[in-house]
């Protein structure tokens, strides 16, 4: 029998392929959020330059313009951290749905009390969930990542307008060129304002959304990742985690050769402790999911262990590790 049968022969790639639509449908859902929250944003601020023009106090512009940019930053970052606060949940879901399944399933086999392993797997979940918040990169977790997210934004849009101030543009034409850069990007600006942006160059993004894409995708992917190594170590069926390729077809080189190592337990099939990190790289679209012994024979195990503790250490390593934690 080849390695991969292991997993395939357990019946519970469907509940790997629910894990992965979870994870997929989260990351399209937020993009289309994330889009929204700064469409809205830009238009919040372009709203506001045009009702300083129609009560005739366009003259305040240059003058306000630092506090409504501040004000939109912090409305942006309230947006952008609870949509990502709450993706965190359930990108956490998604990485300990199959490993949750397949437990309950075993026990409900074995007719085992399922109650312990729920709590077990509850309290995992908001573990989880706190080391993902608590995560940091360059010294910054995720919150202040967003943060300077919504400052360069803030910054971005200032200088458009400032740019435009100083070069005499009407106030209804600044507001429309908000508009036209949030749902449009920088090249689109190009045609009517090229010496305003050319004086911007680098100042800018060209698309004003992106890093906060970016950066939402590989939180969640890491996340998913983050419980996926979680809710294995809970699994009593656990053999290792296998890493595929997106099946998007423009997998990088790096992806490529970890989902074709081969350590002897098959092609990107790794035990828990050796899982590269995981997403590999921001944007990553790989899969994890769980390679596990075939269910009928742990549940014929468990319940020659519950005769005979002593029948299969392992199980009773996992009953004394896991189950019995819920039971507290």
């Amino acid at each position: 029998m080849k390695k991969r049968s292991v997993y395939e022969l357990t019946g519970n790639g469907t509940y790997s392929l629910q894990a992965r639509k979870m994870l997929i449908e989260l990351l399209l859902r937020q993009d289309k959020e994330i889009q929204r929250i700064f469409i809205k944003s830009a238009d919040d601020l372009a709203a506001e330059i045009r009702r300083l023009e129609a009560t005739g106090n366009t003259y305040q512009l240059s003058e306000v313009i630092d506090v409504l940019l501040q004000q939109n930053a912090e409305a942006l970052q309230e947006s952008l951290n609870a949509l990502l606060m709450e993706g965190l949940q359930l990108s956490v879901e998604a990485g300990m749905h199959q490993s949750k399944q397949v437990t309950l399933k075993i026990l409900n086999k074995a007719k085992m009390d399922w109650k312990p392993i729920e709590r077990t797997y509850f309290r995992q979940h908001t573990q989880a969930v706190e080391a993902m918040q608590a995560r940091t990169f360059k010294g910054l977790n995720l919150s202040d990542r967003i943060w300077g997210n919504s400052r360069k934004t803030s910054n971005a849009i200032g200088s458009i307008v400032r740019e435009a101030i100083a070069a005499g543009e009407h106030p209804y034409k600044v507001a429309e060129m908000l508009e036209q850069y949030v749902r449009n990007g920088a090249n689109s600006l190009v045609a009517e304002y090229p010496n305003m942006v050319e004086r911007l160059e680098g100042n800018i993004p060209m698309n004003l959304s992106y890093e906060a894409l970016r950066l939402a995708r590989t939180e969640m992917a890491a996340a998913f990742g983050e419980a996926s190594i979680q809710g294995a170590e809970l699994n009593p069926a656990n053999k290792g985690i296998r890493w595929s390729l997106s099946n998007a077809g423009v997998a990088c080189d790096k992806c490529k050769d970890i989902a074709g190592h081969d350590s002897g337990m098959g092609e990107g099939v790794y035990k828990v402790e050796d899982l590269p990190e995981y997403p590999a790289h921001p944007n990553c679209l790989c899969n994890l999911s769980e390679v596990t012994e075939e269910i009928d024979d742990l549940v014929n195990r468990l319940i020659e262990w519950n005769a005979n503790p002593l029948a299969h250490q392992d199980i009773e390593h996992w009953y004394q590790t896991v189950y019995k934690t819920g039971e507290l």
